[in-house]
């Protein structure tokens, strides 16, 4: 069996990926079809039971309608595909160091899996400074501007309680039963451990560049009062 497994990011136009299967992901089902047979048998030897491997069918829509302003204002009706709510995820260096102070175990951006992560530019920022924006705007390269809405808190599972190293989940709890001290700040959950937040793009089309500068334009409250 070969060591890795290499993967296209979406699949190569021509190739059948056969039947459809219908996932649950939360509240949502999303309709995806298999990566190949091969693919299918190195996971299935790898993890020691059988495992199937899916590309989002491209041909279904998972439309998202929690927590959104109105349609005047999001233009987009937003889509997401295998994540758990909205297409974009945002942590901050500056809330991670601060979660880090009070943790056992040193934790990354890879814990969390966020698909963006902001830097601030001011040495004074206070963590957790994004649970407050409604609408960020990036500067693009073509003297160009371009909103994201964050839309909620991030509620986490046991998911950064599992080993980066080894694939295992820890024994001790650690770092939920850590993070459960301090970070259960969400009015309308206040049971839920919460970190990073929620986004989606105002419009199609816009592209996300390493760099880019990003400000915010509107802040405001956000209450988990609906399920995600």
């Amino acid at each position: 069996m070969p060591t890795t497994l290499q993967l296209p990011l979406h699949p190569q136009p021509g190739v059948d990926l056969g039947e459809q299967y219908k996932v649950r992901i939360w509240y949502d089902d999303v309709y995806g079809r298999c990566c190949g047979e091969a693919t299918q048998a190195w996971l299935t030897t790898f993890v020691g039971k059988p495992i199937r491997l899916l590309y989002k069918d491209s041909a279904e829509t998972r439309l998202v309608s929690r927590y959104l302003p109105d349609d005047e204002t999001c233009h987009l009706p937003p889509q997401s595909g295998f994540a758990d709510v909205f297409p974009f995820h945002i942590i901050t260096d500056t809330s991670l160091d601060h979660v880090n102070q009070h943790v056992p175990l040193p934790l990354t951006h890879h814990h969390f899996r966020p698909n963006i992560v902001l830097s601030a530019t001011n040495s004074d920022a206070p963590p957790y400074d994004e649970e407050t924006w409604k609408r960020i705007e990036f500067d693009s390269s073509e003297d160009k501007t371009w909103s994201m809405f964050v839309t909620s808190r991030t509620p986490r599972c046991t998911m950064p309680n599992v080993d980066l190293s080894t694939g295992t989940m820890r024994s001790d709890g650690e770092p939920i039963k850590s993070l459960r001290k301090f970070r259960c700040t969400d009015p309308g959950k206040p049971t839920y451990v919460c970190f990073g937040m929620q986004a989606t793009p105002q419009h199609a089309g816009q592209v996300i560049r390493l760099g880019q500068v990003v400000t915010v334009r509107e802040r405001g409250f956000h209450s988990l009062t609906q399920p995600l």
